[in-house]
């Protein structure tokens, strides 16, 4: 993996540690970096769900029974 020196803001990097509950600024920017990549991914899925791009598949079987 390529190291690479960037400045970071210590409140900024404090307060994201305290919210991932990570251990160093290494651990929190790879967590960082790893929760934007998964949320990007549903939005990104939410919006072809939205646009009706999901809707050609085909949904799960509904079955009624009657009571009695």
């Amino acid at each position: 993996m390529n190291s690479v020196r960037i400045d970071l803001d210590q409140k900024l990097l404090a307060a994201a540690a305290a919210i991932m509950g990570t251990s160093n600024s290494n651990a929190t920017v790879n967590e960082a970096l790893r929760r934007i990549v998964v949320h990007e991914r549903q939005l990104h899925h939410l919006e072809r769900l939205a646009s009706g791009a999901l809707s050609a598949r085909p949904g799960p079987e509904i079955v009624t029974v009657a009571g009695g």
